[in-house]
């Protein structure tokens, strides 16, 4: 049965992923002479084939040859597809990759194809986009497997994933925005084939291509992914038509009918992440762009068209080394949550003014630890992208160990008040590459470029010998990381190039950045002459009156030297004319004027030329000459860039690591002991958050154990370890409301999370093996612009749960079935956990919360190795005098079902009417006990049966009565009221 979850097309079997790591499975003719490495990608599409048992043999042989990840579960091979454009198809031999084929060879017939046949087999097309704040997107489609494969959005990403993704996808071309970061677009432009054909400065060269920034939109690429008209395998018997469809269903050619719209967007829901808001828009830019290419290359009616860059089936992949954790889990675990002002007229226009703080949330709790702003980045980069990385992990856990020695309480806390005075470099060294010595306004020259690279070189130093005087920090791996960072010599010399240089103090009375004296002698000497300038200016004028006739002295009032003008006689005006009182009369010499000012005339004369001349623009000329010298001083700077930017990382990396060492040491967590083995076993374990808002918290326990896999799925299965004891692999809850089954459900996801990033966990004992995804049917985050009920989007994401799971991964749900019939929710619910409970070797971790008794008492499931039960304890005491006193809630896991949800008992401790109250329990125990409750909601109470009594006297009187309507009646009014009097007499011995 080919994977539940991938959209392929009805007459096509299922593909073999990029992915597999079997040999028989490459795709040699995928790029001229390109070998594709080792993958760093896990396919979620590829696990669907090992639930087939007869295909065991053939996945064993081709996983023999490369054995996949420790860290994570292997992946097993597919059947080969079968590509409908050629005729002949004969299956690969394992040594295709062996044997060195002609640049043109079928990988699928054996046979030489022409040219252009064999380049369009080999086209992979990528479209990559990233934004400024680090979250990157990708699709890209490979020719010869007819598959498009989109990434789960990667947030606060780098270049370095940008160039992972194109080393092992090798794409012959890349597409990206107009609108693309330019870090993006300059790092592809290096790797792209120019002009004339060369390959860039990267290994495997492309075509790159600028496209419109609309191609990229994600309302496209989702309508684009509707067009596909991709299907689920098998028959569907239920269509879905809304009344937000513009067009209602119509019969295809072949007589059947095809859903609606929106019935197509609710399936493409169940296999691929709509969150990936850049890869959707992605897959739209390279549909777009096969859309263009079957334009340019064929005819409107040419049936090659049909075959040509065709796609038969969309696959989600993941990056290795990162657990996979969606937005519906992120909100449903309180693991980020940002809190705006109430007010929206006082947000900030953008995401990054909009005034949003971190509400209470698990990221919240760390993240005011974190001293600097690349910390802070860094930070909220491991909580977004935990590792299943175990050496990252365990060198992590050893670090925040090693800060957690009594002996290291001081320097901890020291090393924390010195981080608060580190700058990110990364901003700084880009300001210093385009000339800009003070960002902004708010910048003062104290905190300028050159004060922030100068103070960072000295706290950088100070901090590395703090950590070199710890004992055994040498044997840290990630301070080891960090000391070896930090480079001295360089570090040294930027410090003294730049104390050296600037002259912090005079940089503060000019309000500009200052050279300091003995830098430079031609300087120095510009700088006495401009400083002599006055006493100049005082002896030029007392020259000039002498010359000048003994009534016009007293109309000279001074000198005066302005850049770029030079020096200025500066003569009082007229009031009446505006001119000067003296323009220079009797002298043999020409007054020009230059201009005027409020009771001012400005000169250049024969003296001011040649002072002009003698001394020149004396303070342009200083400026001119200072900016030649800090110039110098950034060039020499920026020759250092790699070391000072590196050792603002790694200082980042220590904030962040500090940051969770810290909080995990006032909340005395434990450090998790991390295995490869597929097991959660947590020992008082205690929610993050709930733990903080409650008075007392009770501790609980937690022993899952997902599917072991299959024991030829990796040639290090051998090494792995392997449980002793065996353990469910699903644990269902139930209890009464308000007991803490959701709770308990989050703290585990929780625990597996915290112990993912390298944190310590919230537990007396802990023993996590590696999980690949956590995936959750918790919180239904509704809203008005999602054409979906409540129940349609729980469906969605129970389905994309279904469809995701690996035996590596933890499945959460909690209260599914709820928004319908209770008979068709549980079934639902009946069904879906018997899913993940009969995968075998394959099954996930499951751990599920329901009120829906009915499916134990009528054994639709029933408790088996693969699957437990477990409820919240409570304490009953039905005769207490207050209502809160008749539930005691103990908050504690015991095992076995509980027999009821006591949700009347809840009713009224949260101030129901205790008539209501009462009338719910009645209703309840007529229901308990099989009766009918129509005939017992007849039976009517003594009252009312007296009412009816005698309304029925009444209605019995008046049909005995003999009344005839005399000519009279008019006369006589007193007649028709004793015929009424009668009628409404319930004492029948009285009537006449």
């Amino acid at each position: 049965m080919p994977s539940s979850h991938r959209y392929q097309s009805p007459t096509g079997s299922s593909s073999s992923s990029l992915f597999v790591p079997s040999a028989s499975n490459r795709r040699a003719a995928s790029t001229t002479n390109r070998r594709r490495p080792a993958p760093l990608f896990a396919s979620s599409s590829s696990r669907g084939s090992s639930r087939n048992p007869s295909r065991a043999s053939s996945r064993a042989t081709a996983t023999q040859s490369h054995p996949s990840s420790p860290q994570l579960p292997p992946l097993p091979s597919l059947p080969q597809r079968q590509r409908l454009s050629f005729r002949l198809p004969s299956s690969r031999a394992s040594s295709v990759n062996s044997i060195r084929r002609p640049d043109n060879w079928n990988p699928l017939t054996g046979d030489a194809l022409p040219t252009e046949d064999a380049d369009a087999l080999g086209e992979i097309i990528m479209a990559v986009d990233m934004k400024d704040n680090g979250n990157l997107g990708c699709a890209y489609y490979i020719a010869a497997d007819e598959t498009l494969f989109l990434l789960d959005d990667v947030a606060m990403s780098g270049i370095d994933l940008v160039e992972t993704l194109l080393l092992h996808a090798s794409p012959t071309t890349v597409l990206i925005s107009a609108r693309a970061s330019e870090a993006l677009a300059s790092y592809l432009a290096k790797g792209a084939q120019g002009l004339d054909g060369n390959q860039g400065d990267l290994q495997s060269a492309y075509i790159l291509r600028n496209l419109n920034s609309s191609d990229f939109r994600y309302e496209s690429g989702r309508e684009k992914l509707l067009g596909l008209n991709l299907e689920m395998p098998g028959r569907h018997n239920m269509l879905y038509t809304s009344v937000v469809d513009e067009v209602v269903d119509e019969m295809d050619e072949y007589g059947g009918q095809k859903n609606s719209r929106q019935a197509r967007l609710m399936r493409l829901g169940t296999s691929i992440n709509l969150d990936s808001r850049l890869t959707i828009g992605c897959a739209g830019a390279v549909l777009g762009d096969l859309q263009r290419r079957k334009t340019a290359h064929y005819l409107p009616n040419d049936p090659d068209a049909l075959v040509a860059f065709r796609i038969r089936s969309v696959d989600m992949f993941s990056l290795f080394g990162s657990m996979f954790v969606n937005a519906d889990t992120l909100v449903s675990l309180q693991i980020l949550q940002s809190e705006y002002h109430p007010n929206r007229h006082q947000r900030g226009p953008s995401n990054s003014a909009s005034g949003a703080k971190e509400s209470l949330s698990v990221y919240g709790l760390f993240q005011p630890l974190a001293r600097t702003p690349q910390g802070k980045l860094k930070l909220r980069q491991i909580f977004l992208r935990p590792s299943t990385d175990l050496d990252l992990i365990l060198a992590r856990q050893k670090t925040i160990s090693f800060l957690l020695r009594p002996g290291n309480t001081e320097v901890l806390a020291q090393l924390s008040d010195e981080l608060k005075k580190i700058k990110n470099m990364k901003s700084v060294t880009a300001f210093l590459e385009k000339g800009v010595d003070i960002p902004g306004r708010r910048i003062s020259i104290a905190s300028n470029v050159w004060a922030s690279i100068q103070r960072f070189a000295a706290y950088s130093l100070q901090l590395r010998d703090s950590l070199r005087t710890l004992p055994g920090s040498e044997n840290i791996v990630l301070l080891k990381k960090v000391i070896d960072g930090i480079q001295p010599q360089p570090l040294c010399q930027v410090g003294e190039c730049i104390s050296q240089t600037i002259d912090f103090d005079q940089s503060l009375e000019r309000g500009r950045t200052a050279v300091k004296h003995g830098v430079d002698p031609n300087l120095d000497d510009l700088k006495r002459r401009y400083d002599g300038m006055e006493d100049l200016l005082t002896n030029t004028i007392a020259r000039i009156r002498n010359e000048l006739p003994e009534w016009a002295r007293n109309y000279v009032q001074n000198c005066i030297f302005f850049p770029q003008l030079g020096f200025l006689t500066v003569v009082s005006a007229n009031p009446e004319t505006g001119k000067g009182n003296y323009d220079g009369e009797g002298l043999n010499d020409v007054w020009a004027r230059m201009f005027a000012t409020d009771g001012c005339v400005y000169y250049k004369n024969r003296q001011m030329n040649e002072m002009d001349e003698l001394f020149g623009d004396a303070y342009c000329m200083i400026i001119d000459r200072e900016i030649e010298i800090i110039h110098e001083l950034a060039v020499k700077v920026l020759s250092h860039q790699e070391a000072i930017i590196t050792a603002s990382d790694v200082l980042g990396e220590l904030d962040s690591i500090i940051a969770l060492a810290i909080r995990s040491g006032q909340y005395n967590w434990v450090a998790p002991n991390m295995t490869t083995e597929n097991v959660i076993h947590i020992e008082g374990g205690r929610h993050p958050l709930q733990e903080l808002v409650v008075a007392s918290f009770i501790a609980n326990d937690c022993y899952v154990q997902g599917g072991q896999g299959e024991q030829n799925e990796d040639e290090s299965s051998a090494n792995l370890e392997r449980p002793s004891t065996k353990y469910p692999s699903a644990l269902i809850l139930t209890g009464p409301n308000h007991s803490g089954k959701s709770v308990y459900l989050k703290q585990v996801a929780l625990i597996v999370y915290l112990a993912h990033i390298g944190c310590f966990v919230p537990a007396q004992r802990a023993r996590i093996g590696i999980t690949d995804r956590i995936l959750t049917r918790i919180a239904t985050r509704e809203s008005v612009a999602k054409n979906e009920s409540a129940f349609s989007i729980d469906l969605r994401q129970v389905a994309f749960a279904i469809n995701f799971a690996t035996r590596r991964s933890l499945v959460l749900i909690d209260e599914f079935g709820k928004g319908t019939n209770c008979l068709d929710g549980a079934g639902m619910v009946t069904a879906v956990l018997d899913h993940f409970t009969s995968l075998g070797l394959q099954r996930p971790k499951v751990l599920a919360a329901t009120h829906f008794h009915e499916i134990f008492e009528n054994q639709f499931l029933e408790e088996t190795p693969e699957l437990a039960f477990g409820h919240m304890d409570v304490r009953l005491d039905l005769n207490a005098p207050t209502t809160e006193d008749q539930v005691t809630y103990l908050f504690q896991l015991a095992p076995g079902r509980s027999t009821s949800s006591f949700g009347i008992r809840c009713a009224a401790m949260n101030g129901v009417d205790p008539v209501i109250v009462e009338r719910a329990e009645s209703i309840m125990l007529m229901i308990a006990h099989n009766e009918d409750l129509e005939v017992a909601c007849s039976k009517l109470s003594v009252a009312e049966t007296q009412r009816l009594e005698e309304a029925e006297a009444v209605a019995r009187n008046l049909l005995e009565q003999d009344i005839e309507m005399p000519s009279y009646i008019e006369k006589e009014p007193d007649l028709h009221r004793g015929y009424l009097n009668r009628i409404m007499s319930t004492d029948s011995s009285k009537q006449t």
